[in-house]
C-alpha cells in the first residue's frame, strides 16, 4: 500500500490506472469498475468546474448512499471541493442550516444534477481550513465536512482533511488485512465517519464496496441475503445494526460463510450481543473500535474467544497514529488505574468546526510538554496500567444526588449486565433533593422484565443513591440518525409511569 502523503482521490486514480476493469462498488442498481468510477467522477468534477465551483469550496451531497453517491464523493474531491454529505432524511430546515453554515457553493443530487447556490465565493471564516485556489489537493486541505448535533441545536461541521481521513483508512486496511479479494460492507450513511472505510479503502486496496440501501437494513433477512450473495468479507457497523441482524435476521442462525472480520463502533456493544456474535462467527475477527467523529477511530480491542456476558468490553489500546491522554485536570488514580476525561491527539484529528471558532477553541487544546492539539472528547474513561482503556460514560451526563456525583453511564452498564436485558438507558430529571433517576430497558427476544430481580441485581452493585427510581420497558430504545440512543426522545417519556 502506498506510503506517500494522503490525497484521497489520487488513490482512485492510481488504482483505476492499474486495474481499470476490477469491480469497485456494487449496489442493487448496478456495479462500477474502478475505471468507470474514475471516468464518472472526472465528468462530475468537470461539471462542477463548469458551474464555477472550484477548489476550497464546500459542495453539498444530497444523495442516499449508493454506487453513484460514492462516485459523487470522488467527483467533488477531484474538483478540489469539500464534500458535505446531507442526509435525505433531514428536515429541510436542518439541511438548509448546514449548507448555509459552510457557505456551500452547490449541491449534487445526482451525477447529472449539480445545483449552484447563490452564496458566492465569499471568503470562508478564518477558523475554517479552506483551501486556497489551486492548492486544495494537499494532504492537509479539507476533504469532508461531517455535521453532528450541536448543543445549541445548530449542527456543527467537523472538518476532516485528506490526511485525517486517509490516516484512519490506511491503518484499518493494514490492521484488518483488507486485500483486493475482499468485499467491504459498511451500512452507515455517508455523513457518518464509519463510512469513510467502505468509501475509500477500495481505492486504496483495490477491493470492492458493497452498498446496502438503508431501507434494506430494516429488512434484516434481505440484508443478510444481500451480504451473503455479494460475498461480504469485512463488515463495519454500529452495534445497533448488528443487534437488529442478530435478533430478526438469519445473521446468527445461518452465518455468512465469507465473513472474516466484523468491526463495530459508534456506541457501546451490549455484552450479551457480543457473546452471541462471537458464538455465531467463531473463526472471524471481532473488533470493538472507539473514537468520536472529531478524530475517527483512536482505539481498538480484539474481542477474544470467550466473552463474559456480564462484563463490558474495553475500548482497547491506542491506534499507532493516535495520542491519548487522561486529562491531568480531571484525573483520579486508584490501584494504578487512571480515571478522567479522555483527550485525543494525532494525525486523524479534525481541523476544527467549520466557521465556528467559539466551539473550536475550547474543544482543541494544547497540553504542556506535548506536541500538537488535543480534542476534549467529553468521554470519561478508565486507563489500566497496561494502557487498555475502558469507556465509563459521558461527562456531560453527570448528575448530583444527595450531594454525590453520579455517572449515568455506570447505571446503564449495570442494567445492561442483567440477563435478558438487551439495552439500557438512564436519565435524571429534577435537581437536588427532587432528582429522579429513570431507567429505560429493552429486552432480548422472549425475555420479560422482572423489575424486582433487576433492582436486586443493581442493589448488589450500586450504592443506594444510584438506584433507579423508575424502570420502564420499551420494545426498542429510540435512536437518532447516527444510530445512537436518542436521549431527547427518552426524556419526553420521563414521568409517564410515575
Amino acid at each position: 500500500m502506498p506510503d506517500e502523503p494522503v490525497v484521497l482521490h489520487r488513490w482512485l486514480s492510481d488504482t483505476a490506472r492499474r486495474v481499470p476493469d476490477r469491480l469497485a462498488v456494487v449496489d442493487p442498481g448496478g456495479r462500477y469498475t474502478f475505471g468507470q468510477v474514475l471516468e464518472r467522477a472526472q465528468a462530475l468534477a468537470a461539471a462542477l468546474a463548469g458551474q464555477g465551483i472550484g477548489p476550497g469550496q464546500c459542495v453539498g451531497l444530497l444523495m442516499d448512499k449508493s454506487a453513484d453517491a460514492v462516485v459523487a464523493v470522488y467527483g467533488i474531491l477531484m474538483a478540489g471541493g469539500v464534500c458535505v454529505p446531507i442526509s435525505t432524511s433531514w428536515p429541510p430546515g436542518r439541511a438548509e442550516a448546514a449548507l448555509a453554515a459552510c457557505e456551500a457553493a452547490g449541491v449534487v443530487s445526482g451525477l447529472a444534477h449539480v445545483t449552484p447556490l447563490n452564496i458566492g465565493d465569499r471568503a470562508a471564516p478564518a477558523s475554517s481550513p479552506r483551501g486556497r485556489q489551486g492548492t486544495s489537493r494537499r494532504p492537509d486541505d479539507p476533504a469532508l465536512l461531517l455535521f453532528t448535533s450541536g448543543s445549541t441545536g445548530t449542527p456543527k461541521g467537523v472538518t476532516l482533511s485528506h490526511r485525517a481521513v486517509g490516516t484512519f483508512v490506511r491503518w484499518a486496511a493494514a490492521a484488518f488485512r483488507v486485500e483486493a479479494s475482499d468485499r467491504v460492507l459498511c451500512p452507515s450513511a455517508l455523513g457518518f465517519d464509519l463510512s469513510t472505510l467502505d468509501v475509500f479503502a477500495p481505492a486504496l486496496c483495490g477491493c470492492a464496496s458493497v452498498i446496502v440501501p438503508e431501507a434494506v437494513l430494516w429488512m434484516p433477512r434481505l440484508a443478510v441475503r444481500t451480504a451473503r450473495d455479494s460475498g461480504v468479507s469485512v463488515l463495519y457497523a454500529v452495534p445497533s445494526v448488528l443487534m437488529r441482524l442478530l435478533d430478526e435476521g438469519s445473521f446468527e442462525k445461518e452465518p455468512i460463510a465469507s465473513l472474516r472480520a466484523v468491526l463495530f463502533a459508534g456506541e457501546v456493544m451490549p455484552p450479551p450481543y457480543a457473546r452471541r456474535l462471537r458464538a455465531a462467527y467463531p473463526a472471524a475477527e471481532l473488533w470493538n473500535l472507539y473514537g468520536p467523529t472529531e478524530s475517527n477511530v483512536v482505539t481498538a480491542h480484539a474481542v477474544g474467544d470467550v466473552v463474559d456476558p456480564d462484563a463490558p468490553l474495553p475500548i482497547g489500546r491506542p491506534c499507532p497514529y493516535a495520542t491519548l491522554v487522561v486529562d491531568p485536570a480531571s484525573v483520579e488514580c486508584e490501584d494504578g488505574r487512571r480515571t478522567g476525561e479522555l483527550l485525543v491527539g494525532g494525525a486523524s484529528l479534525m481541523a476544527g468546526y467549520w466557521g465556528r471558532p467559539a466551539d473550536t477553541e475550547p474543544s482543541l487544546i494544547r497540553l504542556p510538554g506535548r506536541a500538537g492539539l488535543f480534542y476534549r472528547t467529553g468521554d470519561r474513561v478508565v486507563e489500566d496500567p497496561d494502557g487498555t482503556y475502558w469507556f465509563v460514560g459521558r461527562l456531560d451526563r453527570q448528575v448530583k444526588r444527595r450531594g454525590v456525583r453520579i455517572e449515568l453511564g455506570e447505571i446503564e452498564a449495570e442494567l445492561s449486565g442483567f440477563p435478558g436485558v438487551a439495552e439500557a438507558a438512564a436519565l435524571a430529571t429534577g435537581e437536588g433533593p427532587t432528582t429522579v433517576i429513570e431507567a429505560f430497558v429493552s429486552m432480548l427476544q422472549d425475555a420479560r422484565l422482572d423489575r424486582l430481580a433487576v433492582a436486586a441485581h443493581c442493589a448488589r452493585r450500586l450504592p443506594s443513591y444510584m438506584m433507579p427510581d423508575v424502570m420502564t420497558q420499551l420494545p426498542r430504545l429510540p435512536r437518532g440518525a447516527r444510530g445512537k440512543i436518542d436521549y431527547d426522545a427518552l426524556r419526553r417519556l420521563c414521568g409517564r409511569s410515575r
